[in-house]
This record gives structure tokens, C-alpha cells and sequence, in this order.
């Protein structure tokens, strides 16, 4: 919960940092690939065993489509 609480507050303050703060190059490339992976795991999990519990792996790629419509 408290990544939860970290990633929402930090994320409005770098996008409103403009050029102040960079994040480099690959940590962006591994956040979307950890993104893309937890969403076709939880489509993976949530068709095998019928549970919706699985779906909130889909949350972080909500996030990551919702991100990129306010850039």
C-alpha cells in the first residue's frame, strides 16, 4: 500500500518537474515491461482459474494507459 501511496504522489510531481528530473532511460523500459507482463499474467491467471482477484494485476496497465493520456 505504501508503494501505492508513493507512486501516486510521485508521479505528479515528475511529470511537473519538467526537465529538473530525469528518469533514465531504462528504468522507464523496465516499468513498462513489468507492466506489460503483470497484464498478461493476470488475463492469464484470471481465464485459468475463473477467479477476479486475478484482475487487479490489469490496475498497473490501467495506470500506464491513463499516464500516457495526460502526457
Amino acid at each position: 500500500m505504501i508503494r501505492l501511496f508513493l507512486l501516486l504522489t510521485l508521479s505528479p510531481m515528475l511529470l511537473l518537474a519538467e526537465d529538473k528530473v530525469a528518469i533514465p532511460a531504462y528504468v522507464m523500459l523496465v516499468a513498462f515491461l513489468v507492466v506489460i507482463v503483470l497484464f498478461f499474467w493476470g488475463i492469464y491467471k484470471a481465464i485459468k482459474t475463473q477467479k477476479r482477484i486475478y484482475t487487479l494485476a490489469l490496475l498497473p496497465f490501467v495506470g500506464l494507459i491513463a499516464w500516457m493520456f495526460f502526457i
